[in-house]
């Protein structure tokens, strides 16, 4: 059994880029435990199962993703994009970004509760929705719409990564000297120290970056600096 909704599905599949032959599936993504618990329904018509599997489409996603494309980082690297990626800080916003709130179906208290602001709630719904677009139509095409739906997300990793050399080629082009970086602290157990780096312009601190290595406290500082030097 589905719980039926007013909300017009096929705009979703719009932003989604997907076509549901079976929406069923898909309304089963939005709704809320919640919602079957006060209409006495069994659970398993919630999307729980759902983001259970949405949870590993999404990792395989972006870890194909981020494999593919950084050949260079070791296993450590891109294990910490990943976590930022497929956290549910970042699920939230994408849910967001695509008005999954207004599709959500919750039961009454949570909706009195503003339930579909919880950003806890939104990222769940976004991972069911993840494994009912790879149920309907495959690993092709939700990896299609995943890689999309996450186009600026990726496009900071890829920024971040290459600063160091956008800000030496933008100095470079200003007749400017080259960029200083400075480590500033390094903290932590000497197998997992954390540092802090600053870069340094014409004798300014131009921008702090942190992290895991020092190539990547470095790159972050950079990437400060250059949207400094843009604004």
């Amino acid at each position: 059994m589905v719980i039926k909704s007013n909300n017009n599905l096929r705009d979703l599949e719009i932003k989604l880029g997907v076509e549901f032959k079976n929406v069923d599936v898909l309304r089963t993504a939005l709704t809320h435990p919640s919602a079957t618990n006060e209409m006495g329904v069994k659970r398993y018509v919630s999307n729980q199962r759902m983001e259970f599997l949405g949870d590993a489409v999404l990792d395989l996603v972006v870890a194909n993703y981020l494999y593919s494309q950084n050949k260079e980082w070791n296993e450590g690297e891109l294990t910490v994009e990943s976590d930022k990626l497929v956290s549910g800080a970042t699920l939230a916003k994408i849910a967001s970004e695509i008005n999954l709130d207004r599709y959500l179906i919750l039961g009454k208290g949570l909706i009195a509760q503003s339930g579909r602001d919880n950003p806890s709630i939104l990222a769940a719904a976004f991972e069911a929705v993840v494994a009912a677009v790879f149920i309907e139509c495959g690993f092709e095409t939700v990896n299609s719409m995943v890689t999309r739906l996450y186009t600026k997300y990726l496009y900071l990793v890829e920024e971040v990564k290459n600063s160091k050399k956008q800000l030496q080629e933008y100095l470079q082009s200003h007749g400017r000297p080259v960029p200083e970086y400075r480590t500033v602290d390094s903290i932590g157990e000497p197998h997992k120290l954390t540092f802090t780096v600053e870069v340094i312009i014409d004798e300014h601190v131009m921008g702090v970056g942190v992290g895991k290595k020092k190539i990547d406290a470095e790159q972050k500082a950079a990437h400060i600096a250059l949207r400094a030097l843009n604004n």
